[in-house]
């Protein structure tokens, strides 16, 4: 187990952390589909594949869900620490 005080993350804990994240009205809903396939502390390894509700006019994996993506995974890795405490996406670059 990971974490500090009463918050403790097994890898089973962080598929659940994950899937209350995607499991809202909001926008994250579109990472439904995504799959956990590995976690280190700190190092989280996740699977999507792109489907045309991820998709732009273009047919290309749509920016907004590239930068939710990089946002959700690195929290779910911020929760996979020592720690066990998510960040805040303060500023990110996407290209």
């Amino acid at each position: 187990m990971i974490g500090m005080g009463s918050m403790r993350f097994t890898l089973e804990g962080l598929r659940d952390a994950i899937k209350y994240m995607v499991q809202s009205d909001g926008f994250d809903r579109v990472l439904g589909k995504m799959k956990l396939l590995s976690a280190n502390p700190g190092k989280v390894v996740c699977e999507l594949k792109v489907e045309e509700e991820h998709t732009n006019r273009a047919g290309t994996l749509h920016g907004g869900l590239t930068a939710t993506l990089v946002d959700v995974v690195s929290t779910a890795a911020l929760l996979y620490t020592e720690r066990a405490l998510p960040g805040v996406s303060v500023d990110m670059n996407i290209t």
